[in-house]
């Protein structure tokens, strides 16, 4: 059996949620600027064809903020994760820890004196994605645990994702990190 533990960090819970904005979602993200841009694009050709100067301008307006929405919605999203973790005086005292077998997860979550425990079966888990010091596994389509790969006690990250291959496609492994030793904290 393969244990961990994390505890909540305001830094990792924002390098989390940049990853699920920009890598988990996929194509989502880049869907907005993406139209922006066409949108740019389409005014560039219409004031090529008209001479039209305003044209232009529209166009150089549509494709700089295209490149800058991206930037835009990290620092909104950040800028909601401080204020719900200043609302939430518990978050930085929760703790997780995880115990991982050949079935599912044991989860169990304590708040100062409060403790809740959950088993979560891998045919449960959305999707894991593997950094190279981390495994994010998504519970819900926005609900991730964080399991740092320093934590692991009892086992390796390459053992952790040798049991997390039995959700197939589910597991997005990173196989050049396999037989790498992540640092300890």
């Amino acid at each position: 059996m393969i244990t961990a533990q994390y505890k909540n960090d305001l830094g990792e819970y924002k390098r989390f949620s940049a990853y699920h904005l920009f890598v988990a979602r996929g194509i989502r993200a880049y869907l907005y600027p993406a139209v922006f841009f066409l949108f740019g694009a389409a005014l560039l050709a219409a004031g090529i064809a008209s001479g039209n100067k305003v044209l232009f301008f529209g166009a150089a307006v549509l494709f700089a903020f295209s490149l800058a929405l991206p930037a835009i919605m990290l620092a909104l999203q950040n800028a909601k994760i401080e204020k719900s973790v200043r609302a939430n005086r518990n978050f930085l005292h929760t703790h997780q820890y995880f115990s991982f077998s050949e079935e599912g997860i044991a989860l169990t979550i304590k708040v100062q004196e409060k403790q809740e425990e959950y088993n979560i079966p891998y045919a449960n888990v959305v999707r894991i994605f593997e950094r190279p010091d981390v495994f994010y596994i998504y519970i819900g389509g926005t609900q991730a645990l964080i399991v740092p790969k320093s934590g692991l006690e009892g086992g390796t990250a390459d053992d952790l994702a040798e049991m997390f291959r039995v959700l197939g496609k589910r597991f997005r492994e990173k196989k050049n990190l396999r037989g790498k030793v992540v640092p300890q904290e």
